[in-house]
């Protein structure tokens, strides 16, 4: 009877197991930590997986040092430059000809097969100097593989699944791809750890630069900049080649005669840390494509907008962590980067296979797009201006060559001149010439200033938020080696707290620096002047100091949170001004606030707390006088982001503490573990704001009625009607045909001068590598020369590019307040009950009724007596 009753039990209990399982992967889905996996077949699910592992595993074998990466760099030589420079100058050469020769227009199967074929050709070249280049730009093959990948994802459908509508085939594949990722991941953490030679420490660097041959990149100021004189060899065949000599019998590359400090020589031998990490990349980018897939699985078309901004935010918030993890170095930066900038192409990729070329084109989708990012449409024409004003003018050169060989009627492939059309008088295409035509229809003076506004957003971000501040923090971190603990923490606590008060700069770095500091003096090993163990100042070692470190970090974090709810959104709540510094009436505004006021604690609220910046969360917490309480209480799982954040700062300074007596690392594991929690950081850092803005959706489309009952701030929509009358005159004053000759010029300099600095940042080496392990006395000369004279030139034409457009606003906005004090009309508003650019103070509105017509069109709006002037 027993048995019987245990064999029936058996099915019962493994039937909960599976329902317990699955109830607790739903709740991950919807908390976003997972991503929204399609339930399939067992056998179909094995069969997509083995697919999906083709990619990772043919990359990892080839470009990895777990495969044959190592052989595959060592190939590198002069052979393969010379090559490389040759295939990119035919690349150049055959898209200009087939350019020049209009190919887009050949309709003739001989056509279409040279056309196809020529373009095949393009790519496999493209790919072959991509792999050649390798040692010197190894980034390069993150994009190849992240496109790679996305091109197998659909040929995949083609081949197997040709049948299944594609957007079907993505909800299945992200199960698949998310399996992969752990995979990968796990394969790649079994390898690291299963032989001491295989974690990334000075030895790992140097072997690696050693076999790439990294010393023929070497210079002479490589040394005396660096103050690592000490460190060149004596080999007569390579002058500048190390002094690092393998021995056998210790199996270490260090000596007396070339100390572990040497290592620093090969700090920009990026490709080593690129070899040695390329699995844990690819677990990155197969974890990034399940979410892609998750989210192109909705249930209606319409919700294709939602899904493109989705996708847009995730890529901008991404960029926005390489800049925060800037401080980490051994190129996992530059490797984030390349890995986002392939994501976006790849996504475009994805979007165009899974809604189609025709569902792209269809009208209801576009009216859409444009309803819900209407406001956009300026920017997205600035950031045109300001990241492709170079190639925009390479693109008519090559269309102004185009017209000549139309017009020479040499070629019986190219396009006929329509003299019908007056084709023949103009001097570029005529796809160009419409181009042209359309962009003189801009609204230049405002295009031209988001676009200097954009290229000064991405100068702060890149060189004074990543690159002063991490000079900033390493300085504080040297100066404060030898004071008492209690002044350090106060340091860190003080720094910390105007560094949370500033909206640029983000949370990791300070975090990061305190894993570098506390542990540092509140251990104090390796603190003494010979590198030896100084006087610990807490109890406990290592482990306690990072457990403090952690909660100082979740205590500065609380007491940031408190000081913008209660010494700024609280008692200046009254105060108009700050309410529309915070966007009160926005949709995204409102919609926080009817969760932030639930009572108690909520996903959601714990969501938006958690992921959402502190401006404006922790100020419109203040405005809505919320219980102090409860807000810090649902802060607290912040420390999920602290505690990996920290550790990695602390594994850093464990990986660079030498025994005095051996000269051996004394924990050579810690750079890999590092390395690991600094992707852990940022995904827990990208995946909280991920989570905010899923349950802020979700609010938008299951509460639109109580959204709609929160009353508008009248005295806030007065003041924003306010400034859209006064950008009303702003717009109109500033329609380029209205604008002095002398102020037009001005602004196309201001504009020449963001992009030239821009370019400088992206093209040239513009700053010395710096990270938070070095010390201003690393650098050639005093702090200034962390840019070098490149990157003093970008920063010239920075302040060039903002002095022009503090000067043009200034001169519009004198125009404005001429109207305003003649007592002349202003132009009436009409009340938009609070839509999304509610709130910003001399910004323009997207709808149809208040925009002033583009060009020099007059404008019923704004008073005929303004525009006649």
């Amino acid at each position: 009877m027993s048995d019987t009753t245990t064999a029936a039990a058996a099915p019962k209990s493994v039937s909960s197991l599976k329902g317990n399982i699955k109830s607790v992967q739903n709740k991950m889905e919807n908390l976003g930590m997972l991503p929204k996996i399609e339930p399939v077949p067992w056998p179909t699910f094995i069969f997509l997986l083995v697919c999906v592992a083709v990619p990772p595993a043919g990359f990892t074998f080839a470009f990895s040092s777990m495969g044959k990466g190592i052989e595959w760099i060592e190939q590198h030589s002069e052979e393969r430059d010379n090559m490389t420079s040759l295939l990119m100058m035919a690349i150049a050469g055959i898209m200009s000809l087939l350019y020049l020769l209009d190919f887009s227009y050949w309709t003739s199967k001989l056509g279409r097969f040279v056309r196809v074929s020529s373009l095949i050709l393009v790519a496999i070249m493209m790919v072959i100097c991509i792999l050649f280049r390798a040692r010197s730009s190894p980034h390069g093959l993150i994009l190849l593989y992240s496109l790679g990948t996305a091109a197998w994802f659909i040929a995949m459908k083609h081949m197997f699944y040709n049948d299944i509508v594609f957007r079907n085939y993505i909800g299945w594949i992200a199960g698949p791809m998310f399996a992969a990722s752990l995979i990968t991941l796990s394969v790649w953490i079994y390898w690291v750890q299963s032989d001491p030679d295989n974690e990334w420490d000075d030895q790992m660097k140097v072997r690696l630069a050693d076999k790439f041959k990294w010393y023929e990149e070497l210079l002479e100021t490589d040394y005396t900049d660096n103050k690592l004189e000490v460190c060149k060899g004596t080999d007569p065949e390579y002058p500048l080649k190390p002094c690092f000599v393998y021995n056998e019998e210790t199996d270490d590359w260090f000596s007396d005669d070339c100390q572990r400090f040497c290592a620093k020589i090969y700090n920009g031998c990026n490709v080593s840390f690129f070899v040695w990490s390329t699995p844990l990349v690819i677990a990155v980018v197969l974890l990034f494509f399940s979410f892609i897939c998750a989210f192109l699985n909705p249930q209606s078309s319409g919700s294709a907008p939602a899904t493109f901004g989705k996708l847009f935010v995730m890529l901008l918030f991404g960029l926005w962590c390489t800049a925060s993890l800037s401080g980490a170095g051994a190129g996992l930066t530059e490797s984030f980067a390349s890995f986002f900038l392939g994501a976006g192409v790849s996504i475009s990729m994805i979007l165009i296979a899974t809604f189609g070329s025709q569902n792209v084109k269809d009208m209801d989708m576009l009216q859409n797009l444009k309803s819900k990012y209407a406001w956009a449409g300026d920017h997205m024409k600035a950031v045109l201006i300001s990241t492709s004003s170079p190639i925009i003018g390479m693109y008519m050169c090559v269309s102004f060559l185009n017209q000549c060989v139309r017009k020479a009627g040499i070629f019986p492939c190219t396009l006929p001149i329509d003299k019908s059309k007056n084709e023949h008088k103009m001097w570029v295409t005529k796809a160009a010439h419409a181009q042209i035509v359309y962009f003189k229809k801009w609204d230049h003076s405002k295009t031209y200033t988001w676009a200097i506004m954009w290229g000064l957003a991405y100068m702060i971000m890149q060189v004074f938020a990543a690159k002063f501040t991490v000079l900033f923090l390493s300085w504080m971190k040297k100066e404060s080696s030898s004071m008492s603990f209690a002044a350090v923490t106060a340091i860190i606590v003080g720094v910390g707290m105007f560094l949370f008060l500033l909206p640029p700069i983000p949370g990791v770095p300070i975090y990061l620096t305190g894993g570098l500091m506390l542990p540092a003096v509140g251990t104090g090993f390796g603190t003494a002047d010979d590198g030896s163990n100084g006087e610990a100042q807490l109890p406990g070692g290592i482990v306690s100091a990072v457990a403090y470190t952690c909660m100082v970090g979740l205590i500065l974090k609380l007491c940031a949170c408190t000081l913008q709810q209660k010494a700024i959104g609280e008692p200046l709540g009254n105060r108009v001004w700050i309410r529309q510094l915070v966007s009160i009436n926005s949709s995204t505004i409102r919609t926080m606030k009817l969760i932030l006021k639930q009572e108690g604690l909520t996903v959601a609220k714990v969501a938006i707390l958690v992921g959402g910046p502190d401006w404006p969360t922790s100020v419109l917490c203040g405005i809505m006088k919320l219980p102090l309480h409860q807000i810090l209480l649902g802060t607290l799982p912040v420390f999920f982001l602290i505690v990996p954040t920290v550790l990695a700062g602390t594994f850093i300074w464990m990986s660079l503490l030498i025994d005095p007596v051996s000269q051996q690392p004394i924990y050579a594991w810690a750079g890999t573990i590092s390395t690991l929690f600094m992707v852990l950081a940022a995904s827990v850092q990208s995946g909280s704001m991920v989570v905010a803005a899923y349950h802020l959706e979700r609010a938008v489309s299951t509460r639109s009625d109580e959204l709609t009952d929160i009353p508008i701030d009248q005295e806030v929509l007065d003041a924003d009607n306010r400034n859209r009358a006064r950008s009303l005159l702003y717009t109109q004053v500033t329609q380029w045909d209205q604008v002095p000759y002398f102020w037009k010029k001005f602004l196309h300099f201001g504009v020449f001068a963001q992009v030239v600095s821009c370019y400088i940042t992206l093209g040239v080496k513009y700053s010395e590598p710096y990270t938070l392990t070095n010390t201003p006395d690393d650098l050639p000369g005093a702090w200034y020369t962390l840019l070098n004279g490149m990157g003093w030139l970008a920063m010239a034409f920075f302040f060039t590019a903002f002095f022009v457009w503090h000067q043009f606003k200034a001169w519009a906005y004198r125009r404005v307040d001429e109207w305003e004090k003649s007592g002349k009309p202003m132009p009436k508003v009409e009340e938009d009950g609070g839509e999304e650019e509610a709130g910003v103070v001399g910004g323009e509105s997207s709808e149809e009724p208040k925009q002033v017509a583009m060009g020099g069109g007059s404008n019923k709006i704004v008073p005929e007596e303004l525009i006649q002037e």
